[in-house]
């Protein structure tokens, strides 16, 4: 058992997170976003968050790059959230394919299903649920299907701030499935603070739960400024003390009233060359 925990950390550690999927508006403030995002991108952060989308749209996420030495991620995903007047529960709905190196030595193909919804309280408290279907399969291996969910609560503190708590991958995993590529249990903190319309602040703690006996964390922060009434810019940074790893990002968004686009990149600063990069079109209804 001792040598199977020994393994299972040292191979973790020479990976990126088995992160299930995380759209550019994200990636550019440091995987940040569990106390609000405006995009439903923020329904794989925490379900919650969903009631606190201003619109409601459809999207296409796309990605590409290098995030770790040998580490390709490649990835897609369409969309839909639905928060308009007439909807009592608002909810979201991704589908999605990736294709990632590092986590197998043939690399493995994955497919997603994600659904969430989520309840406002008195404009206090949002509550949320999501469930998920993902499908991974490396070359000449079998395929190993997981379904999970999260739980998230988002507190508005008041216009300017908020914060909140997602309970990642409340089922755990089956032992069949190789560790590189379970969606473990995972507790996380989010925080976010306002500006006036100018700028925004958020910052996200999350703690891993399995192979993690020193209780580990990941540290994220990230900014949002508008630089005009359609242009926005983002900085971020993610310390990942399991993994000895420190990502730097960036990111822009152009905030149309008919067409938004969102770009990042994430630079991993542990010795690769390469980056991350991931692009959304999101079109409101």
């Amino acid at each position: 058992m001792r040598a199977t925990l020994l393994f299972a950390i040292l191979f973790l550690s020479s990976i990126t997170h088995a992160e299930f999927f995380k759209g550019p508006m994200s990636s550019a403030m440091g995987g940040t976003g569990r106390a609000g995002i405006n995009s439903s991108e923020g329904a794989f952060l925490n379900p919650a968050v969903i009631p606190l989308i201003k619109n409601y749209e459809f999207i296409g996420f796309f990605r590409d790059g290098d995030i770790g030495q040998g580490q390709h991620r490649q990835g897609w995903a369409l969309g839909v959230v639905d928060n308009s007047e007439d909807v009592f529960f608002p909810g979201a709905a991704h589908y999605g394919r990736i294709r990632d190196t590092g986590r197998s030595p043939a690399g493995i193909n994955g497919e997603i299903w994600h659904v969430a919804g989520a309840f406002l309280y008195k404009d206090i408290l949002s509550f949320g649920a999501s469930a998920y279907r993902v499908q991974y399969k490396s070359k000449g291996d079998r395929a190993y299907t997981q379904w999970n969910g999260s739980l998230g609560v988002v507190a508005l503190v008041n216009d300017l701030i908020s914060v909140a708590y997602v309970y990642d991958n409340v089922a755990r995993p089956g032992s069949a499935t190789p560790v590189a590529l379970r969606e473990d249990p995972k507790h996380s903190l989010g925080f976010f603070g306002r500006v006036g319309d100018l700028m925004s602040f958020r910052a996200d703690l999350t703690r891993e739960m399995e192979f993690n006996p020193d209780g580990r964390l990941t540290y994220m922060a990230g900014v949002e400024t508008k630089t005009s009434d359609w242009f926005m810019f983002r900085l971020g940074y993610r310390l990942d003390d399991l993994r000895q790893q420190r990502v730097a990002t960036a990111g822009l968004g152009f905030n149309g009233p008919r067409l938004k686009v969102d770009y990042a990149i994430e630079k991993n600063l542990e010795g690769t060359s390469g980056a991350l990069h991931s692009v959304d079109l999101r079109i409101p209804f």
